[in-house]
């Protein structure tokens, strides 16, 4: 388990280099260590796997777009202050007989060295990427690349015994291999990976660009609220008959997928017919989107254990709030605590949420006071949270919404709140009511709730104030106390101590 409470701090900025059998990636991360942000992320598809299976060798043009590529990534790290730079390959360079020749040219004429992973190092990185953004990940991970399958297990933040198998898209030509040829392929893949059996009806952490394609399909076509692929889960079912669809499909008859990549659309029936083998086999019990893989597991591996360790969720909280709020992430915590009386009784996970909710409590400030409940709703919504499913980050939002207001409304917050149970939209609004109050009794000040407390007893909310402030407690300090004891279908009442 994460540890509860996060330190904010300056990251080193970490430069990520990713050749890929296809695509060839440059991420820089930068500012808080366990949640960053991706402060340049840039890719060209090369396709230096393409041939690769007829001629063992790199595709001569892809080498040379590679090449080019890495020259202008050596220099956007060199104008962009990189600390620590982290640079390999993967299939395509592991598997070619030339590949030895390519990270050579790579070095003297770039200033790049490649470490070229292993397969089980491939692996390894995509499981550290999915644990990256959701540290509770249990089951199995699976990546695919352009030109192999990446599988390992994972589970209590590790992730051990992965395998690679020569199932990418670009093994199977251009497109016109027949799905009951891929999915033979893969099956007899599958049947060498002895581990498989153990972990069947698990959960299936999906990674790689073009099974990610499948999400935002999915997405589309169910007019989903929130187009966000990092923790999108499909149940089995849905899976199975979404991937048998788009496997007997050309490529051509895609082209009104507006939400997938025009690259992408080429393999996206092979990438699918390799799905729907490892789905006949793996049974899980759902299917759960990761946007992070081998890249984000690199940058994971360059922390301490003790950044590992930190809650990224709140991490990142934090790192918005220090830069989005009057007085930065500590009020969120105080005014958690100041409010932890109205909520005994509640779980770990509840207490996590409305701690999150806590921080990012201020991060309407400046905006227009007609417009702040709805921005802060949008904002923490389509923020670059870690560590939450989409449910999770539906109730903060809705949490925050109801910290500026008991009433906005409008189709957006509609529609999110279909995401929500009665008695979570119920949890919000209490949680927002009572953070409202205490902004406005401390004004969001450090240390200005000292000497008050709040209290929940039988049927009553009671607010308690030292008694050379009882007069400062002005007209909307009780309108807000009673709202929020409304909230709890109580009564309310102000007492000096």
């Amino acid at each position: 388990m994460p540890d509860s409470v996060a330190a904010v701090g300056t990251a080193e900025r970490v430069a990520v280099i990713d050749v890929g059998s296809n695509s060839v990636r440059l991420v820089i991360f930068g500012d808080s260590a366990r949640a960053p942000l991706n402060m340049l992320n840039e890719k060209a598809f090369c396709a230096l796997g393409k041939g690769l299976p007829e001629t063992g060798h790199l595709s001569p043009e892809g080498v040379q777009n590679a090449i080019g590529t890495l020259k202008r990534f050596a220099w956007m790290m060199q104008v962009t202050g990189v600390d620590r730079t982290v640079a390999f390959a993967t299939s395509a360079v592991r598997d070619a007989v030339d590949g030895p020749e390519f990270v050579e040219r790579v070095r003297n004429e770039c200033g790049i060295r490649l470490e070229v992973l292993s397969g089980q190092g491939e692996s390894r990185l995509a499981a550290f990427g999915v644990l990256f953004g959701l540290p509770e990940a249990e089951g199995i991970v699976g990546d695919l690349g352009g030109s192999s399958l990446e599988l390992a297990p994972i589970g209590k933040g590790r992730a051990e015994g992965g395998v690679t198998l020569p199932v990418g898209p670009l093994r199977f030509g251009d497109g016109d291999a027949e799905t009951g040829v891929i999915r033979k392929a893969v099956r007899q893949e599958l049947r060498k990976v002895e581990w498989l059996d153990s972990m069947a009806g698990r959960d299936f952490y999906v990674v790689g660009g073009t099974w990610r394609a499948l999400a935002k399909l999915d997405i589309q076509r169910r007019n989903y609220p929130l187009h966000i692929v990092q923790g999108y889960e499909m149940p089995l079912g849905r899976a199975q008959s979404l991937v048998d669809l788009i496997s007997q499909q050309s490529p051509a008859s895609l082209t009104d997928a507006e939400t997938v990549s025009k690259r992408r659309l080429p393999v996206l029936p092979l990438a699918c017919s390799v799905l729907g083998a490892v789905l006949e086999r793996l049974q899980p019990r759902r299917l759960v989107f990761s946007a992070h893989g081998v890249r984000e597991g690199a940058y994971l591996e360059t922390l301490s254990d003790a950044d590992r360790r930190i809650d990224p969720l709140l991490a990142a909280a934090e790192a918005m709030a220090a830069q989005e709020t009057r007085f930065g992430a500590s009020i969120g915590h105080e005014i958690f605590a100041w409010c932890n009386p109205l909520f005994e009784g509640e779980s770990d996970a509840e207490a996590r949420l409305r701690r999150v909710a806590s921080v990012l409590s201020d991060i309407g400030w400046r905006m227009h006071p007609d417009y702040r409940a709805t921005h802060a709703f949008r904002r923490v919504l389509r923020a670059p949270l870690l560590g939450v499913d989409h449910t999770e980050r539906a109730f903060i939002a809705t949490t925050v919404l109801r910290r500026y207001s008991h009433k906005a409304s409008g189709d957006a917050v509609e529609e999110m709140q279909a995401l929500l149970s009665e008695e979570m939209i119920r949890r919000a609004s209490r949680i927002g009511a009572a953070m409202r109050l205490a902004q406005t009794l401390g004004c969001g000040a450090p240390s200005a709730l000292t000497g008050a407390t709040i209290a929940l007893d039988g049927g009553e909310i009671c607010l308690s104030v030292p008694e050379k402030l009882r007069e400062l407690i002005g007209e909307t300090v009780e309108s807000r106390l009673k709202r929020l004891a409304d909230s709890f279908d109580c009564s309310s009442r102000i007492v000096s101590v």
